[in-house]
């Protein structure tokens, strides 16, 4: 009698302990369900149990668990970053490759047809520049925000949300813009840091990873010339006439 009794104590408490490492196993797989990274998946981990706030885990219901989330886990709508630089073209983290000046801002790409820039001889004082000014410039020329200025970097006024910092990637070596371009862009609050174009894809990538609100514009080093054309032109070569 006592050794059936004994018995059926230890079925009963492996059935507890049975059960006991289903939720334990059932807690596991749920939180394994999370989109994180993972070092090794368990054999355990894999079976099928219920959720131990008492609904199936079928992946049709909330659990408990929906109330975490993983804070080592990247964003999965992750902002636009450029994944390599060439003399000509810039590669974006999708396989997107562009051979064009480009600008960054919030989370989108733009292309940007800018007013010519000669990256050998572009100085602070505005030669190089006189196409950006819409003026020409002489030693004792006293430079003003023109409008062709405010029409260059326009989208920066137009757009809800500024960044807080624009990145301006000159091409292959850094070149200061003059004053009248500094001073419109400061005076949207936006402070404006010149760098070579590499390095400004480069601190692009690094600030947005930050979650800091920072646009670049980036010129490559070495401008293809481009052709444009007309919305009739478009039709046509897309229609092969």
């Amino acid at each position: 009698m006592a050794s059936r009794y004994s018995t059926g104590l230890v079925q009963t408490a492996l059935r507890l302990q049975t059960g006991a490492v289903a939720r334990v196993v059932s807690g596991s797989r749920i939180r394994t369900a999370l989109p994180v990274r993972r070092l090794s998946t368990s054999t355990a981990s894999r079976l099928p149990s219920d959720d131990p706030g008492g609904k199936p885990n079928t992946g049709q219901h909330r659990t408990v668990y929906d109330d975490f989330f993983n804070i080592l886990e990247p964003n999965i709508d992750s902002a636009v970053s450029v994944a390599s630089t060439s003399p000509s073209s810039f590669t974006l983290q999708d396989g997107l490759v562009l051979e064009e000046s480009v600008i960054l801002l919030n989370n989108q790409v733009f292309l940007w047809d800018h007013p010519k820039l000669d990256q050998n001889y572009a100085i602070p004082s505005g030669i190089g520049w006189e196409d950006w000014l819409d003026q020409k410039v002489s030693p004792k020329t006293k430079l003003q925000v023109s409008q062709k200025v405010k029409d260059t970097f326009q989208i920066f006024e137009l757009v809800d949300q500024r960044p807080e910092i624009l990145l301006f990637g000159t091409g292959k070596t850094v070149l200061p813009p003059p004053q009248p371009i500094r001073s419109y862009i400061n005076s949207l609050g936006i402070q404006l840091d010149v760098q070579n174009t590499h390095d400004a894809a480069s601190t692009f990538n690094m600030l947005s990873e930050e979650g800091r609100k920072v646009a670049a514009i980036l010129i490559p080093s070495e401008p293809k010339p481009k052709r444009r054309y007309t919305p009739q032109q478009l039709q046509d070569l897309l229609s092969g006439k």
